[in-house]
């Protein structure tokens, strides 16, 4: 239910597991053994069992828009900023990587215009900073603001 502020979160550098569909309980459960703090828009998770030693820490997200909900984050304090951006379908770390090096995996325009890769060992993906990372970065910044107003 939270997919794409999980690729969001994600591409800003936070580590976020993403789960397939499962019981509350399990849910909780994987937050708990992994440290996790759960984020869901059930309420029923975070009335569930309330905070008690052991329980993870639930946050309720309370809309649908992707920006009010990072503002939200934002605004509580869970995030504060960008980090080196993660893979945004797995949750991998990115390596850096040479246009060299990538020349097989990427188009002739992009190896020509880019210079700088960003590169998933896990998904077999490169990344780079092209226009559409500058939109990202413009689009998100509104919930930094958003937070600070409130």
């Amino acid at each position: 239910m939270l997919g794409r502020l999980a690729r969001y979160l994600r591409l800003m550098g936070y580590d976020v597991s993403y789960p397939q569909a499962s019981s509350d309980a399990r849910l909780i459960a994987t937050a708990r053994t992994e440290g996790r703090v759960l984020l869901t828009r059930d309420r029923g998770i975070s009335l569930r069992d309330g905070p008690r030693a052991g329980n993870p820490i639930v946050i309720e997200i309370a809309s649908d828009e992707i920006m009010s909900q990072l503002a939200q984050l934002v605004g509580t304090g869970w995030v504060t900023r960008f980090l080196e951006p993660r893979c945004s379908l797995c949750n991998a770390r990115l390596e850096p990587m040479g246009g060299w090096e990538a020349r097989h995996l990427l188009p002739p325009f992009t190896l020509a215009t880019q210079c700088l890769f960003l590169y998933c060992s896990s998904c077999n993906t490169v990344l780079w900073e092209g226009s559409h990372w500058k939109h990202f970065r413009e689009s998100t910044m509104p919930a930094f603001d958003l937070a600070r107003k409130a």
